[in-house]
């Protein structure tokens, strides 16, 4: 009761001002699929099939703006009361985690909007609840109901399986988190996975109620044009193919007037006195150019996908890109927002707190990795499993730094979101002394990881 109660006062906070939840382009387009029928695989169609629920329910889109927000801290909220001791320090750990979304804007603006980052996180969320649940009950019911959140995520966003790096292995070789599982749950938990994550990949490939399959899209194309930009760019050498020109000659130094490793988009822009750079793939020559281009310049490249990078994790000196999206994009379907006085206020609080070094995300990760430190100097029960989520939420961005075509904040919310966690959880339990007396499952599984055996040395008798 307290995780919903809790759960429900943060989604009407977040969901309130935004109201019916922010749009671009992309989840416009997710809703239009929603209504007219899923064309394409280009974006994951899960999405598509979820605003189509909430639209069958009556609730319109703003059905899964509020779901989507609820789950995420509903989970959050039974994933710390099944690991804490004590209430108190369980409500503590909450009030931490909520407090990340407003002292790190990014993870504020993010939550506003209807993006399938943010949905692709609760369900992450969720999963991770649904084995822990598993866990106290013994039961192989909620450790197959984990299987499926962990599919939908999957299917929400191709990269969320990088979220499960060290999660799904440690699900199948600890189903219950102890040791000497009774094979059965190692065998649900590893069918529920395979399963799980084989229908998400054949969601993108098979379209719902028919199962027709969905025309081939090339999902890389777009990053393999915002590298050879890039490259170009550093390496004063134009690498793009004529069609992305339309034949017209583009130099070095045009390029580089275009090029911003914010945002792919950014260099379609049109700048006086040069050819406009086309977002295409240039009948395939992009794909083909690529390869050698990123082998000859290879230098060029790091440096332009580390640039992308800092700006991902907000690294870089300015501002952190695209904190927020203060509007649902013009759309024929009636949707616009419905308190746009308070959206502007705190939409004006994530933009001007945003840009502040000490409110910026890779700390996050920083903070994460100290707090999951500490566990183990502690020996705290609960390291292992916070090592393996630690891992998913380090390997979520580690991916985005060769895919990503842009370097909006909404791209790391998961694993930003699962960081904060990490350290609300965390640093409760770090202070909870009791909690390291704890007689649970977690114990065996601690002390299964860090006790060193005993090595016994016989005596003859009399030496």
């Amino acid at each position: 009761m307290m995780s919903a109660l809790y759960a429900a006062l943060a989604a009407a906070l977040a969901c309130w001002p935004a109201w019916p939840g922010l749009m671009s382009y992309d989840s416009l387009f997710a809703w239009e699929e929603a209504r007219s029928g899923v064309e394409t695989m280009l974006w994951p169609p899960m999405h598509a099939y979820l605003f189509w629920i909430s639209r069958e329910l009556g609730a319109g889109a703003w059905g899964l703006f509020v779901f989507q927000a609820f789950l995420l801290f509903f989970a959050a909220a039974l994933c710390a009361n099944l690991l804490m001791r004590r209430a108190l320090w369980a409500a503590a750990a909450l009030a931490a985690f909520a407090a990340a979304f407003v002292y790190v804007p990014e993870l504020l603006g993010t939550l506003m909007a209807q993006w399938r980052d943010v949905t692709t996180t609760s369900f992450a969320l969720a999963g991770l609840a649904a084995w822990l649940v598993a866990g106290r009950r013994r039961s192989t019911v909620p450790l197959a109901v984990a299987g499926v959140l962990f599919a939908v995520a999957a299917a929400l966003r191709y990269n969320a399986v990088l979220l499960l790096v060290l999660i799904a292995p440690l699900m199948v070789w600890r189903p219950y988190l102890q040791p000497a599982p009774p094979p059965r749950a190692r065998l649900v938990a590893a069918a529920a996975l395979s399963l799980g994550l084989a229908l998400a990949w054949g969601s993108t490939h098979w379209r719902l109620p028919d199962f027709a399959p969905l025309p081939s899209a090339h999902n890389f194309a777009g990053t393999q044009e915002f590298d050879l930009i890039g490259i170009s760019a550093c390496a004063d050498k134009d690498e793009l193919p004529t069609g992305l020109t339309l034949g017209w000659p583009i130099s070095p130094r045009q390029i580089r007037r275009a090029y911003d490793p914010r945002h792919l988009q950014l260099a379609f822009r049109a700048v006086p006195g040069q050819p406009r750079i086309l977002e295409s793939d240039a009948g395939g020559e992009v794909e083909r150019i690529w390869p050698r281009a990123v082998r000859h310049q290879f230098g060029c490249y790091l440096a332009h996908r580390t640039a992308v990078f800092v700006q991902q994790m907000g690294l870089a000196k300015g501002e952190v890109f695209y904190p927020v999206h203060l509007q649902i994009d013009a759309n024929p379907f009636g949707l616009k927002v419905a308190h746009p006085q308070a959206l502007a206020r705190v939409g004006g609080y994530v933009r001007t707190r945003a840009p502040e070094l000490w409110r910026r995300p890779f700390w996050l990760y920083l903070l994460a990795a100290a707090v999951v430190g500490a566990l183990w100097l502690r020996r705290a029960p609960q390291a292992l499993l916070f090592t393996g989520l630690l891992g998913g939420a380090f390997a979520y961005p580690a991916l985005l730094f060769v895919a990503a075509p842009a370097a909006d904040a909404r791209y790391i919310f998961p694993s930003s979101v699962l960081a904060a966690w990490l350290i609300a959880a965390g640093t409760a339990l770090i202070l909870d002394r009791r909690a390291a007396q704890r007689a649970d499952t977690l114990d065996a599984l601690l002390a299964a990881a860090t006790t060193k055996p005993v090595r016994v040395v016989s005596r003859a008798p009399g030496s």
